[in-house]
Formats: structure tokens, sequence, C-alpha cells
């Protein structure tokens, strides 16, 4: 059956609330948010309970189903560059060390999703916890609804704004309400990645930049384009960050782009 013929499905995942979202059948229908439901704690089971009972309601029809997941539950980290790595599998035992090495064995497992980048850049990598991944994929399957991918929400608006970036120098904030990740890239490689639970107000947000950049050693002379999201709040302002006046990114997706609901519009940015 054609995907145009079927109700698709996009349901955040954060610490306080889990939205989904609904496009329905047909060919140029706009997406509307169907329902949300609070998370009684910031835990992961929490989430997991509220997309549950999102998913439990009669009115959810048969459809397909994309989870975006808030980086609240995510670690990120840049696997270093390795000339002698050639194969996705050693790719991916060296990013399962690096995350060990970082984060510590984690006994319950993680899934880590690698992205792809050229020599000699360092690689993006999300690691998701496996119980987490598995009680989402249960929850779904127990509904009339298809999974069809779990995108972290860096990950997800990272590859929507990119184009936007073709520099080989820029920092790239994305603030959601109580979670923030920022990217630096210098030279066309990647530099360095945060993600830090920093409240989204322009002055917290501008000492995030400024901090990072001073730590990669880069100076107001070296200081790259600075790039901001913040789902919800398209009117946001950040002072200058060592001399550069941050931009929002352009998302081209109108109601998502004017939405102030910020997890709807991490949704509709998606959707």
């Amino acid at each position: 059956m054609s995907l145009s013929w079927r109700d698709r499905y996009t349901a955040v995942l954060s610490p306080e609330r889990v939205a989904l979202v609904r496009r329905r059948r047909g060919w140029g229908t706009q997406p509307e948010l169907h329902s949300q439901a609070d998370c009684v704690s910031s835990t992961p089971q929490a989430a997991v309970d509220a997309l549950n009972t999102l998913l439990a309601a009669p009115t959810v029809s048969a459809g397909e189903l994309t989870l975006v997941v808030s980086s609240h539950f995510v670690r990120y980290l840049l696997v270093p560059w390795q000339a002698q790595i050639g194969q996705p599998s050693e790719l991916a035992t060296f990013a399962g060390i690096c995350f060990d090495d970082t984060f510590g064995n984690d006994s319950g497992g993680r899934e880590i999703i690698v992205g792809r980048e050229r020599a000699p850049s360092g690689r993006i990598a999300a690691g998701l916890d496996t119980r987490f991944l598995h009680a989402l994929r249960t929850a779904v399957a127990a509904s009339r609804l298809r999974l069809v991918s779990v995108q972290p929400y860096l990950v997800a608006l990272f590859n929507r704004v990119r184009p936007s970036l073709a520099r080989r120098d820029f920092v790239l904030l994305v603030a959601e309400p109580t979670r923030s990740c920022l990217l630096l890239a210098t030279g066309g490689c990647w530099r360095s990645l945060r993600n830090t639970g920093a409240a989204a107000t322009p002055e917290e947000l501008a000492n995030l930049v400024e901090r990072e950049v001073q730590l990669a050693g880069l100076g107001e002379q070296d200081m790259p384009p600075v790039f901001v999201h913040a789902p919800g709040q398209h009117d946001l302002q950040l002072p200058s960050c060592a001399g550069v006046t941050p931009r929002q990114v352009t998302v081209k997706r109108g109601a998502a782009a004017a939405c102030s609901d910020p997890l709807l519009a991490m949704a509709l940015m998606v959707a």
C-alpha cells in the first residue's frame, strides 16, 4: 500500500512530555498535534510510559511512526579519525571502545549510531540505552503503528540544516528547553561536541558558546559563525559571542518555524 494512504505519526520524547503529531493520509496534508502526555519523572521509563498512554488511544489509526528522542536521553561523542579502520564492523567496535572509555562500561548495553564524514574528520556518534530502545520498540509493537525509525533530535535537525551550513568553520547550537547541544567545526573537521543541561536563556547559551570556543583554543580572530536552533523560540536572540552575532538557523518547515511550543516544534520539524 502506498505510504500516502496511511497516516504518518511522529512522537517526540522529552524528560517533561511526550507529544504525538499526525499527518493524515493523502498527498499535501499538514501535520497536526494529535495528543500529548506529561512524564511523571525525567527517567527514560517515564517517557516510555507516556508514549504507551498516547499510542493506546483509540483515535490512533494504523500507520507509520517515527520516534524523535530528546538529547536528554542520548549520549554523544566525537569518534576520532583512524586511518586503519576501513570496515563498518571495525568502526562500530572502535566507537564502542570510545564510549566505554568516556562514559564507562554500560552493563545494560547501548546502541551506537555513527555518522559519515570525510577523512580526516572525526565522526559524530550517538549512543542510546539498549533497554530504553527495547522498551520503545515494545510499546510501538503493541500499538497499531509500524516503527519507521528512532532519531536523536540533534541528528535529525542537523541532517535538515546541513545544506545551510555549507562552510568549513561554524558553531551550531541546538537549544531544547532544558538541554543544549553544541557542535564546533573548524577546517572542515569536527572539533568538539557538547551535550549539557543548560537552560535555554540567551545569556546561558551565549556563555556556553564562548566557553566551548575557549576550550578549543580559539581566539576572537578565529571565531567562526554561530548558528542557533531553539525549537519554539523563533524570536530568540543571543548576545554577541566573542565578537560574533549569532543567528537563527532557517528550518524551511513553515508550521515548525512559527510554533511557540518547543516539543510540538520539534515534532513538526521532523514530521
